[in-house]
């Protein structure tokens, strides 16, 4: 069975997942440039993402308490692959 995360890189490789309108544009942005930072390192075959990307990503997520859910999955996801 396919893990959640090959789910998610398989749609990420194909330009299947978009951000919702309804975040906060600020919120929007740091999606958008992760999602888009996390397929270019899939097309190219790299190793990691660097680590600005995510951390702008949660520098930003920080700030809105009601999208804690998306940090917590972030922060598991890279205690993962420790």
């Amino acid at each position: 069975m396919e893990s959640k995360e090959d789910r998610v890189m398989k749609r990420l490789q194909k330009g299947d997942i978009e951000v919702k309108e309804h975040f906060p544009e600020e919120v929007e942005l740091a999606v958008k440039t992760f999602l888009t930072a996390s397929k270019m390192m899939l097309d190219e075959k790299l190793d990691y993402l660097p680590s600005e990307y995510l951390i702008k990503l949660l520098k930003t997520l920080e700030k809105y308490p009601e999208y804690n859910h998306i940090t917590m999955d972030l922060v598991r996801a890279f205690n993962k692959e420790k």
